[in-house]
């Protein structure tokens, strides 16, 4: 007669929970695509399958242009489900500010006139005939 085996019939434990980080490179100009997203995933059990919304798969997606990417993380054994949202930005624009040109007032002078008529110019505006 066999000898009965003692069979374990445990499933696999992860003892880490899952968690996802994501790195970004933003793309150099407002139209280029040279942007990178990278995921760093710790806990669960690897390998995982990553799933990005634009279609990729991996760790790493490449030449993106500014906007968000989502992935869908899954660990080997299914009991982790994740998703993180890499968000890429384009760059800032450098405001370059107008100068504000403030006029310098002329200096006033003290400036005085003196009309003192004379005979011959009072005889000549008044006495016209």
């Amino acid at each position: 007669m066999p000898i009965p085996t003692e069979r374990n019939e445990c499933g696999v434990i992860t003892i880490f929970p899952m968690y996802v980080s994501c790195n970004t490179t933003n793309p150099s100009s407002s139209k280029a695509s040279d942007g990178v997203a990278s995921l760093f995933i710790s806990g669960g059990t690897p390998p995982y399958l990553i799933q990005w919304n634009n279609g990729s798969v991996g760790q790493s997606i490449n030449n993106l242009s500014s906007g968000s990417y989502v992935a869908t993380i899954t660990d080997s054994n299914e009991d982790y489900l994740l998703t993180s949202t890499c968000v890429l930005l384009g760059p800032t624009p450098i405001v370059t500010p107008t100068p504000v040109i403030t006029p310098t007032p002329l200096p006033l002078y003290d400036f005085c006139l003196t009309f003192t008529p004379s005979r011959a110019n009072w005889d000549y505006f008044y006495n016209r005939s």
